[in-house]
C-alpha cells in the first residue's frame, strides 16, 4: 500500500510539473505557432482595411510590398492556405466555443490570446475553389467556405509551412 501511495504521489507530482507547451509564442510583430511552425503577423489586419483579390490595391500588391519591406525581418510572407486558416479557427474554438455567445467566437478568442485587430469578418485564403471563387475564413462564425473573389475581405499574412 505504501508503494502504491508513493507511486501515485510521484505520478501526481510529474503531472503537475509537466505542462503542455503553449501553442503560440508572441513576439514584437509576430506569433509563432509551436505546433505547425507557421509564423503569423501579430496584427491580423495589417493593411488596415479589406482588400480585393484582383484590381487596384489588391492582395498580391499588398503582399509584394510587405515582402519588399522585409516585415519583421522576413521577405517570404504569403496568403494562408484554407487548411491553415481552418487550423487557426479550430484552435480558437478549442478554447471554448458557443455559437450563441459572441465572446467565444474565434475572433474574440484570438484577441484574448494576444493577436491584434482580429476582425469579425472573412479573411482571404490562397486556396481557389473555382475560376471565380476563393475560400475564405469567417472569424466570427468559424466557417471556412468559398466566396466570389470580386468582394473585399481581410488579409492575415503568414509565413512558413505546416509540413514539419
Amino acid at each position: 500500500m505504501k508503494k502504491l501511495l508513493l507511486l501515485l504521489a510521484a505520478v501526481l507530482l510529474l503531472a503537475g510539473c509537466s505542462t503542455a507547451k503553449p501553442n503560440f509564442v508572441f513576439l514584437e510583430k509576430t506569433a509563432v505557432d509551436q505546433n505547425t511552425g507557421l509564423v503569423w503577423t501579430l496584427n491580423a489586419n495589417m493593411p488596415g482595411h479589406q482588400l480585393i483579390w484582383r484590381g487596384d490595391d489588391n492582395v498580391y500588391e499588398y503582399m509584394k510590398r510587405l515582402n519588399e519591406t522585409n516585415y519583421a525581418g522576413y521577405a517570404d510572407w504569403r496568403v494562408p492556405a484554407k487548411e491553415e486558416m481552418a487550423q487557426l479557427i479550430e484552435y480558437a474554438k478549442s478554447m471554448g466555443y458557443d455559437p450563441a455567445k459572441m465572446d467565444s467566437w474565434p475572433y474574440q478568442k484570438l484577441r484574448q490570446l494576444g493577436f491584434i485587430d482580429v476582425r469579425d469578418y472573412e479573411y482571404w485564403t490562397s486556396t481557389r475553389q473555382s475560376p471565380t471563387e476563393m475560400w475564405t475564413a469567417d472569424m466570427a462564425s468559424g466557417v471556412v467556405a468559398p466566396k466570389q473573389e470580386n468582394k473585399p475581405y481581410y488579409l492575415w499574412p503568414v509565413r512558413g509551412n505546416n509540413s514539419r
